[in-house]
């Protein structure tokens, strides 16, 4: 069988998962996840690659904030490409159409970092802020001409519904889902409006403070696994990128000054 030639592997390991993307053509051509396990094996990860990997690979960036898992990583690919990855992080150096760094100095993880610079460097936009909704949520504010200019992060919103649920005896398991209703007269329905209009309030209130703060407007980009319950409740309008992540790390790699 003839390999597909399909030269960038990007990799974003998470705490609950780790995706890979592989690019062809600047565009993702085959997005897959595996789940986070902290006791991964070398021969676990490299059947992984062989199931699911039947490419040539000329390139390999990854993002971690599971340092852990980065030794296992980097021995599977060069074993399985012969390729050595390169770890991007927010303090390396990069030719980019902008300065991130303009505001000052900053310590992010390097999937936050991949964000921000997506949204600017992959949108013609000038203010933006992104929101991500997964193991936690983080939304951060950049802009073209002042650089990252911060954010706040959270708990994502499975953190917070297995939490309650462990705490609250009488609360057992049920579905999340996108709540009907702001008020609900069900216990679960209630919870589920709880949990969803909770992270609403949150993008939308920060969306329009920073606009009234800087006194200039923003875009909004959702990002995320954890979104797609909580789109149909936004009420700004929005740009929902589920490769917002890989796509940054994707361009930090390549714009990366060694």
């Amino acid at each position: 069988m003839n390999k597909l030639l399909l030269s960038e592997l990007i990799i974003d390991i998470g705490n609950t998962s780790i995706a890979f993307a592989l690019f062809k053509n600047n565009k993702v051509n085959l997005f897959i996840k595996m789940k986070t396990n902290l006791m991964l094996r070398h021969d676990e990860v490299y059947s992984f690659f062989e199931k699911n990997f039947d490419f040539n690979v000329n390139q390999v960036f990854i993002s971690s904030v599971v340092p852990v898992l980065n030794g296992i990583l980097e021995n599977v690919i060069f074993s399985f490409f012969k390729i050595k990855p390169l770890f991007i992080s927010f303090d390396l150096n990069y030719n980019l159409t902008f300065n991130p760094y303009k505001s000052g100095k900053f310590l992010l993880g390097s999937d936050v970092f991949a964000n921000l610079v997506a949204a600017i460097e992959n949108y013609l936009l000038e203010n933006v802020l992104v929101a991500d909704l997964g193991t936690a949520c983080t939304v951060f504010a950049v802009s073209r001409q002042d650089g990252i200019l911060g954010g706040l992060i959270n708990s994502g919103p499975l953190i917070n519904f297995n939490s309650l649920l462990d705490n609250a005896y009488l609360l057992k398991k049920f579905p999340i889902s996108t709540p009907s209703n702001l008020l609900e007269k069900t216990t679960s329905g209630s919870v589920n409006s709880g949990l969803f209009y909770q992270y609403k309030y949150l993008i939308e209130g920060v969306y329009r403070d920073i606009k009234k703060m800087y006194n200039k407007e923003f875009s909004l980009i959702i990002t995320g696994g954890n979104a797609n319950l909580l789109l149909p409740l936004i009420e700004v309008e929005f740009i929902f990128n589920i490769y917002l992540t890989v796509e940054g790390i994707r361009i930090l790699g390549n714009s990366n000054c060694l």
